[in-house]
């Protein structure tokens, strides 16, 4: 396969529907509009009505619209048969286009991905493409917009333009000692870098918004059986999602559901209890379960019955606290707080291990501290305003976090004076930057990034 073969795809999603498209790019694109529609001349950007046929069989008639290159998404010649919907009738179109010699299929992301190798997009605006299909919230959907607008590629191309000067000065200073008077010796080199790493701690910490906007964030509520974490799930989801009992082990699988806070797809997971002596083999299995969700958990809710003498909630606190990452934040919920709380309980939980947690009082009865766990959990995920926020991903993030570093190398290096390895740990940053816009790529990153693309895209 080559980048200079002419591709063609179905670009809609399969099943019934009243439209669907079937593009095709390359240099056969205009022998694809003669076979199938009779179009000889096509007018670019010039909507046409017409019978789609398959040598002399009439299979489908619709709009047929030709974009010549290099004015069209992926920068060359490019056709769109847009036909009627449905699972047979689009796949005779594309097998019309296929049965063309020098026409193939098109790989998962290869339109996009010549959009990005014919210079139209740049890695931020491909990848903010199949964010934008994915959103799964309108707060996801507008930063990953915002990427494909540019938002994300012109705060790098800033940070690029003002590392390559900050670098050209450098140099210039090691050739023209009143230029190192002037930047280095007045402390302006510096304040220069010292502005460019809080700029990009900025960038980081929009990208890691961006994140999870994209991916979503996991919520575990976990704690000892009848705790009161499955009428909290509930209470949470707005909606009778868990079997409410008072028999200890009722929740004996995972059970999750999706919710939107501040704008964040939000995964909440009710594990079984964890305890040391399950019930049965069932429970076990549901216990180990819960382990595992627990090592995924950006957030975990420890439930705990504020109403009576919860000896278990200890043990439960030091089996969550193997599982997950010690920056992830543990909530103390206290629940049932309609009921007389139990001293003992009380005192437990404001001493020892508990004693730095926070702890929020609820009661799913009376509703009481459930619109305040609410807030501290918006606040707990790092959830901002959506306004300047975009689309990004880990890889993005990664390279981020070498732009930074890089930075701080320059600053210790310049305090020292060695001017060439400052210039070289800035180097660094610019290609750590070209990771994420691709003008520093590899095909092996290439394949990475549009294998997660639908073909067609």
């Amino acid at each position: 396969m080559s980048n200079l073969d002419t591709i063609a795809a179905i670009a809609t999603a399969k099943g019934r529907g009243g439209i669907a498209v079937i593009r095709v790019s390359g240099s056969l694109a205009r022998e694809a509009l003669k076979q199938i529609s009779n179009i000889e001349n096509p007018k670019s950007r010039y909507v046409y009505f017409k019978k789609f046929r398959d040598a002399d069989e009439v299979i489908d008639e619709g709009v047929v619209i030709f974009f010549e290159g290099p004015n069209s998404y992926t920068g060359e010649d490019t056709v769109e048969f847009q036909g009627h919907g449905g699972n047979i009738v689009p796949q005779r179109v594309l097998d019309a286009v296929l049965k063309i010699k020098g026409i193939r299929q098109a790989e998962k992301g290869e339109f996009t991905k010549r959009a990005f190798l014919n210079g139209k997009i740049d890695l931020t605006k491909a990848e903010a493409v199949e964010d934008l299909i994915s959103a799964s919230s309108n707060s996801a959907a507008k930063a990953a917009f915002a990427s494909l607008d540019g938002v994300f590629a012109s705060k790098l191309n800033e940070l690029t333009e003002e590392l390559t000067h900050f670098r050209v000065r450098i140099e210039a200073c090691l050739d023209f000692p009143e230029e190192h008077e002037d930047f280095f010796d007045s402390g302006r080199a510096k304040e220069n870098l010292e502005n460019l790493l809080n700029r990009t701690s900025k960038t980081i910490e929009i990208a890691s918004y961006g994140i999870k906007l994209n991916e979503g964030a996991n919520i575990v509520l976990a704690g000892s059986p009848n705790a009161g974490k499955s009428s909290l799930l509930n209470a949470l989801a707005g909606s009778e999602k868990a079997i409410v009992t008072n028999i200890p082990g009722t929740t004996r699988d995972l059970l999750s559901v999706n919710i939107e806070l501040g704008g964040i797809p939000v995964t909440i997971t009710d594990t079984a209890g964890i305890r040391d002596t399950p019930s049965d083999e069932i429970e076990a299995i549901g216990i180990k379960r819960a382990k595992e969700v627990l090592k995924k958990a950006d957030l975990v809710l420890l439930v705990v019955d504020s109403s009576r003498k919860a000896h278990e909630a200890q043990l439960t606190l030091s089996n969550i606290k193997k599982e997950i990452d010690d920056k992830t934040p543990i909530f103390v919920v206290k629940s049932k707080s309609d009921l007389e709380e139990d001293i003992e309980t009380r005192d437990m939980l404001s001493s020892g291990d508990f004693a730095s947690l926070q702890k929020i009082t609820s009661s799913t009865k009376t509703e009481d501290g459930l619109k305040q766990l609410h807030e501290e959990l918006i606040h707990a995920l790092g959830i901002m305003p959506i306004e300047g926020v975009f689309s990004a991903r880990r890889r993005h993030v990664s390279a981020l976090i070498e732009v930074k570093e890089a930075i701080e190398r320059a600053i210790s290096i310049l305090e020292f004076g060695d001017l060439v390895l400052c210039a070289r740990e800035i180097a660094i940053a610019q290609d750590n930057l070209g990771l994420i816009t691709g003008k520093v790529t590899s095909d092996d990153i290439l394949g990475i990034i549009f294998s997660t693309f639908c073909i067609g895209k």
